[in-house]
């Protein structure tokens, strides 16, 4: 128990310090000028920022489904179907975006969607919000599949399952927590982004990030502008505790 505890500390601390105690500061802060209560009731029940709320949702829910549709298949098949270096390719050229700035890769990917005809607007936002998420669901995918044991999917095929079958049957129910940690993440990411909804979302472009920016930086409102990042944040949080725990119900057959 000591050991445990011990090894535990120094992740407890920097949540601790870089997590909670932030947390903490934002939902005080949102009492600094324009009152505690007063400013978590303009974040809730003010009409122009439900419309910020619920395009995030939108787009996000959207980014988040599609990156998950592309993002399976190559995994799955780097887990399973491919080995040494054809498998490390296929992981490379998957989390390769990382690896580039997100501004740049945003700027890119508006300049191919003009070439194809693509302006501004809400479409090529939710493909902006996709594509930054989209290493992220491989990711998850991969470990997920990484780590169903490889003897469970053999059996499967032994008893008449085919690749379909085995996969619907073994591979994605074994997965599914590492896929719904993928999707959370990559949900928390997009819902709260500013860069991708600011040069591809045109008009459309107004998210929660363009919220917090239009309160905080412009209109020096950080009252309110703290309790919506609170708000969203124990949205999020909760969203996020719903979906494993009915994730993990699944998986245990409740």
């Amino acid at each position: 128990m000591r050991k445990a505890a011990f090894l535990a500390a120094p992740l407890a601390l920097y949540l601790a310090a870089f997590f909670y105690a932030p947390l903490v500061y934002l939902a005080l802060e949102g009492a600094r000028g324009e009152g505690l209560v007063s400013a978590y009731i303009e974040a809730l029940t003010r009409p122009e920022y439900h419309v910020f709320y619920t395009r995030s949702l939108v787009a996000a829910t959207l980014a988040t489904l599609i990156a998950g549709a592309l993002a399976v298949p190559p995994a799955f098949y780097a887990a399973y179907y491919s080995a040494g270096k054809e498998k490390m390719l296929v992981v490379v050229l998957m989390i390769a975006p990382f690896w580039i700035d997100v501004l740049l890769r945003a700027l890119a990917l508006k300049v191919l969607l003009r070439l194809v005809g693509v302006g501004p607007g809400f479409g090529a936002m939710v493909a902006g919000l996709a594509y930054e998420v989209l290493p992220l669901m491989f990711i998850a995918a991969y470990v997920g599949a990484a780590f169903t044991p490889r003897n469970m999917i053999d059996a499967a095929r032994t008893l008449g399952a085919g690749p379909l079958q085995a996969f619907l049957r073994v591979i994605l129910p074994l997965s599914a927590p590492w896929l719904a940690a993928g999707a959370a993440i990559s949900f928390i990411y997009a819902f709260s982004d500013y860069t991708i909804p600011s040069l591809l979302g045109g008009t459309t472009g107004y998210t929660v990030g363009t919220l917090l920016y239009i309160l905080v930086l412009e209109g020096d409102r950080w009252g309110v502008g703290s309790a919506v990042a609170i708000v969203v944040t124990l949205a999020t949080m909760a969203g996020a505790a719903l979906l494993f725990k009915r994730v993990y119900r699944v998986e245990a057959g409740w």
